[in-house]
């Protein structure tokens, strides 16, 4: 197993340990699973085997999960974990090195083995809009593409580079139908038609004054006038005035070959830590190293073997079923072709439906934890049968619980259960941006002459590097923007950031009806970004649903806050609480289960030996039925009774009919007695209405008792149900900032 990637030891079959071929890797892979399933953790297991075996890592980290692979303690001291233990919790440095000790220990592994480990890798975390980690310039250039601007390459680098200087404006994005990016792309093929590299400041020079006066076949002014130019000029210049964009600009280059091109000395893991961003400026940092990444593939040689892995921690918004961020292509063309280049790419959701079908058909191994909803249980498993052919997916995955997955490969023979190993990092939760600048603070400091390139690739084994000094951080804004009074506003602390994002917040209550059953009435709130350009496209959006999360009257912490959108007043409002009350019905559709005997209805996320439960207690049977089918039971006995003593009867008759028969063939005189015989055929017919009626009776009684007995939840229907604007009512609208 010396070259094999040690996950956990199989359940399905003797214990064993469990390794994979991390060739098996270039196929790509998806881990599924709720939280608390232990997805996060098997993806950081993955990553220390790789580092291990050499293989350099690039990882994306929306939650801050991930930069607990800076810490992996050599001697599993208290003293080691002190650091990152909350002072006065239920937790001590003594108690967590036990803990780990011992863990590492029922697997074999022990301090020598986390010292090797840790001295095999370099870790570097990178924080995009920020100096709490190594800084890195996103925005500050767009150089000419080797091969021109007309090559794939080149189109592509700038697609995902407009992309996200549009997204960050909160403009459309769109290659084909934005004018606002075709104007910036023209302006991009003309400084690289002079050799020249884009700038955000050239940018805007190129934007104020095209060096062109015609768009295809209409001038300028007709396909973009200056007044309305004017507005995207002021926008892009505000970027490059905005301090909260500035942090964006400096730092170490984007060098995608410094950061997986591999070479000699401990392997690379390079973490982009994005946590802190808002969702537009995560998009944008993802589309622009994703489209790097994949500009990068293509200088480089082909390889059947694994040189380098991107992991995505968390997809949910990047690669959505619907819809087109700037994320979604370049993305896809790893999926595709980065096999072909020896690059694998792993992907991590709560929710299989947020990943586009063409993501999961494109992935060799999955990964498939506990899942919260039916829905989500029903997508992986139509998956799997439609990519492996398995005919028991729902069995497997009712072995799946914390910490054990159902590992499906398609260079294994079969599907396997197996329960993951304990890490060898120190899996203390997300990390904030204050820890991150103590994990760069603990790092020795670089040498006054080594190169910014340098810094980023010269780590210690468990920190980052230092950085420049942070200049004096701007104040925070008072307060959020001004809403109109018809709207509260709300606040949801969902990452921790510091910079929150608007969105429309809804909250309902539902009650689903399907033929006579009704369900339970629920409360569900959803949010909506509040960055369309029109309050109808607003609830045409992705759609954020809180689970159980509650919205805060008061902001977590002091923020500074996105804009909000222009059409938001008086009449903009009006025009968005209609969309949603003709929107509302379509999202809360949803499969409940409905009991065809008695017509119950089965609650949202109420499963099935629960709702079998509540039917039982339900369905008790009246006084009425219950003396229907006592009686039912008496006329059944009575009539058995009848038909026996029949019987008997019969079988005397035909006993005396038979013995006259004979004595009339042997005696002297011959005589028949034809009466006596007539009279058994008339009790055989009598007979046979008996036992019609007796099956009769025991039908209906059988029919009457099913409706008394417990329940089976194999007779229960599966329905889809999608509720009436009547079945639904509003009980508020407003803003909330997520942060």
């Amino acid at each position: 197993m010396a070259n094999e990637l040690f996950l956990g030891r199989s359940v399905t079959k003797a214990p064993a340990p469990l390794a994979l071929d991390p060739d098996d890797l270039m196929t790509h892979g998806l881990i599924v699973g709720m939280t608390g399933s232990g997805k996060t953790a098997l993806g950081i297991l993955l990553i220390e085997e790789l580092l291990k075996q050499g293989i350099p890592v690039l990882a994306i980290d929306p939650k801050g999960d991930i930069g607990n692979l800076a810490l992996a303690f050599p001697r599993l001291a208290p003293e080691e974990f002190a650091p990152w233990v909350p002072a006065g919790g239920e937790a001590t440095p003594e108690g967590e090195a036990k803990k780990w000790t011992e863990g590492l220990a029922s697997w074999g592994i022990t301090a020598a083995d986390v010292a090797s480990y840790a001295a095999s890798r370099e870790v570097t975390i990178f924080t995009p809009g920020s100096r709490s980690g190594v800084q890195v310039d996103l925005l500050g250039a767009l150089a000419p593409p080797p091969d021109g601007a007309e090559s794939e390459e080149g189109r592509d680098l700038m697609t995902a580079f407009l992309g996200g200087l549009l997204g960050l404006l909160g403009r459309d994005a769109d290659p084909v139908s934005s004018r606002e990016f075709i104007l910036l792309a023209r302006c991009v093929e003309e400084i690289w038609a002079k050799g020249e590299t884009a700038t955000l400041e050239s940018l805007v020079g190129a934007a104020a004054q095209p060096p062109f006066g015609a768009i295809g076949a209409l001038p300028l002014e007709t396909f973009f006038p200056k007044k309305e130019r004017d507005g995207l000029v002021l926008g892009l210049n505000s970027l490059l005035a905005s301090p909260a964009t500035s942090a964006f600009r400096g730092g170490v280059p984007l060098d995608i070959d410094a950061l997986l091109g591999g070479g000699p000395g401990p392997a690379k893991l390079s973490i982009f830590s994005i946590a802190h961003l808002s969702d537009p400026e995560r998009l944008f940092v993802v589309a622009t190293l994703l489209s790097r990444v994949r500009s990068w593939l293509r200088s480089q040689p082909g390889s059947t073997s694994l040189r380098a892995l991107i992991y995505i921690d968390e997809i949910f918004g990047f690669f959505p079923p619907s819809g087109e961020p700037p994320t979604k292509k370049p993305l896809l063309s790893l999926l595709k072709q980065a096999r072909a280049f020896g690059v694998g790419t792993v992907l991590a959701t709560q929710n299989p439906v947020d990943l586009d079908y063409k993501g999961l058909s494109n992935c060799g191994c999955w990964w498939v934890g506990t899942l919260q909803t039916e829905r989500d249980r029903r997508r992986l498993a139509d998956g799997l049968t439609d990519a492996a052919g398995l005919t028991d997916v729902d069995a497997l995955l009712n072995q799946t619980k914390k910490r054990t997955f159902l590992l499906h490969d398609v260079h294994r023979k079969g599907p396997e259960i197996f329960e993951t190993r304990w890490a060898m990092s120190y899996l203390r939760g997300p990390m904030t941006r204050d820890e991150l600048t103590k994990l760069k603070k603990a790092a020795p400091a670089a040498p006054a002459s080594s190169s910014a390139a340098a810094v980023a690739g010269s780590v210690a084994a468990t920190a980052v590097a230092a950085a420049a000094p942070a200049p004096p951080k701007p104040a925070a804004p008072a307060g959020p923007p001004m809403l109109p009074s018809e709207w509260p506003a709300r606040w949801l602390d969902r990452r921790g950031g510091d910079r929150a994002t608007p969105y429309l917040w809804v909250k309902s209550a539902v009650r689903y009806k399907s033929g006579k059953g009704t369900s339970d009435e629920i409360t569900t709130t959803k949010l909506f970004p509040l960055d369309a350009a029109t309050p109808r496209e607003v609830v045409q959006g992705d759609v954020l649903d809180l689970e159980g999360k509650e919205l805060l009257d008061a902001a977590p912490r002091t923020l500074s806050y996105s804009d909000l959108p222009s059409w938001l007043g008086t009449k903009g409002v009006k025009e968005a609480e209609k969309a949603v009350k003709e929107r509302l019905p379509d999202l809360l559709a949803t499969t409940l289960l409905r009991d065809p005997l008695s017509g119950i209805l089965s609650n949202p996320d109420e499963g099935e030996d629960d709702f079998a439960a509540r039917v039982g207690e339900k369905a008790k049977p009246s006084a009425a039925l219950v003396e229907k089918i006592e009686k039912k039971r008496r006329d059944l006995a009575a009539a058995e009774q009848a038909e026996k003593a029949r019987s008997m009867e019969t079988m005397a008759s035909m006993a005396g009919a038979a013995f006259d028969v004979l004595g009339g063939l042997f005696a002297k005189k011959k005589s028949f007695k034809v009466g006596k015989v007539g009279g058994v055929l008339s009790k055989r017919r009598m007979e046979g209405a008996a036992e019609t009626k007796i099956e009769t009776l025991k039908a209906e009684l059988e029919e009457l008792e099913a409706k008394v007995a417990a329940p089976d939840p194999a007779r229960f229907e599966k329905v889809e149900v999608i509720p009436t604007k009547t079945g639904v009512d509003i009980l508020g609208v407003g803003v909330a900032w997520v942060s």
